[in-house]
């Protein structure tokens, strides 16, 4: 039974830091070089684990039942309310970002809006059924993500068309550690895993050192996918574009199973993220609103209709919504606001304020990119 529970862990642990994200790292990676994008995605790597295993520590010490209670006990009424605004900006630049993910992967059938309103249909229909229901369609995508992704890992060594030991500018990997950060997201099941393992340190440390093996040997392999495949100027060309990394595989192979499997990873990666997320939001937001029956009647609007909104008015918005989502909400609720209580409790000696200062840097990273964004440079 305590096998089971630990497997179960680390199998949420890794589901929860896998998602759509990894779509955009070759991306904003690819001025970069491969090289310096390995190890990005090493010291991100390492970053995430680390406070994670703080995180998790903190959260054990007095058994809190989960994050609002944890933010609120230990920095007050100001913690609380930044950690609320982090928290649900999150899962809607996330939505916002799987949006537009999907939107682009129906423009392979045209310009027609029809597969994009039938797919906010289905969504609709899956959040009414309640949040369940969403999770065991979102596993079912995962299923075929798994199987599409290493479909591609083993084409890929047929298809090369780009230059895995090309010189590139290592300093621009700057530009990638929110989204990184954003790929390495599990911190939010932190609270979960510390009851299911019953508070035991050990076991919940040893839980998240396996379950981030996954996203890390992910990110990778799709790094190596992308930079094996695509070169430097066609993955410029996709961030521009703001379209997930594997649809450009369609151009460049449009008679290859290469090309299919990139269209169908890409679905299943943005599909099951979008679910997983839909389902995480509603339930947070039925528990804030559950005593008003008047949100029942605008859930969809909320969590479904308004992020599609902002997809299709706000062309190219999948990488900026990523970015934001990791570089700002997840740093604040995963790295920020968990070292300041650290250095409050003084727990971990000089480690927590190691993790601040990195976690400011990510923070100013994003916030360049913001102003780069609005002023268009």
């Amino acid at each position: 039974m305590k096998n089971s529970k630990f497997v179960l862990a680390v199998l949420f642990i890794a589901g929860n830091a896998i998602g759509a994200g990894v779509l955009g790292l070759p991306l904003v990676l690819g001025k970069a070089g491969f090289a310096a994008s390995m190890f990005a995605c090493l010291a991100l790597y390492t970053l995430a684990l680390g406070a994670g295993q703080m995180f998790a520590g903190l959260f054990c010490d007095h058994h809190q039942r989960d994050l609002p209670t944890f933010f609120r006990q230990e920095l007050g009424k100001k913690g609380f309310g930044v950690f609320s605004v982090a928290f649900f900006s999150l899962f809607f630049c996330l939505l916002v970002a799987y949006w537009s993910g999907i939107r682009s992967v129906f423009s392979i059938f045209g310009n027609s809006p029809w597969p994009l309103f039938f797919a906010v249909f289905v969504a609709v229909f899956l959040q009414s059924r309640g949040t369940v229901f969403l999770s065991k369609a979102a596993s079912w995508l995962t299923i075929g993500l798994i199987l599409t992704f290493f479909g591609l890992v083993f084409l890929t060594f047929f298809h090369g068309g780009g230059d895995l030991f090309a010189p590139g500018d290592g300093w621009m990997a700057n530009r990638a550690l929110p989204i990184l950060f954003c790929s390495y997201g599990f911190q939010g099941a932190i609270p979960i895993v510390c009851r299911q393992l019953d508070f035991n340190r050990k076991r919940i440390g040893r839980a998240i050192f396996y379950g981030t093996l996954f996203p890390l040997l992910f990110n990778v392999l799709v790094l190596f996918i992308s930079f094996r495949a695509l070169t430097s100027d066609e993955l410029l060309r996709g961030a521009s574009e703001g379209v997930p990394v594997f649809l450009l595989f369609r151009e460049k192979f449009s008679s290859s199973f290469f090309s299919v499997f990139g269209q169908w990873f890409s679905f299943f990666a943005i599909g099951s993220s979008l679910l997983g997320v839909t389902a995480t939001l509603g339930g947070a937001l039925r528990d804030v609103f559950h005593r008003h029956a008047w949100y029942e009647k605008i859930e969809s609007a909320f969590i479904i209709i308004l992020p599609v909104a902002v997809a299709v008015c706000w062309a190219h918005v999948f990488i900026s919504a990523l970015e934001i989502a990791g570089g700002i909400c997840l740093n604040l609720i995963a790295g920020i606001l968990p070292s300041l209580v650290a250095i409050k409790r003084k727990w971990g000696g000089v480690l927590p304020w190691i993790f601040l200062t990195a976690f400011l840097y990510i923070f100013s990273v994003e916030m360049l990119n913001v102003i780069c964004l609005i002023f268009g440079k």
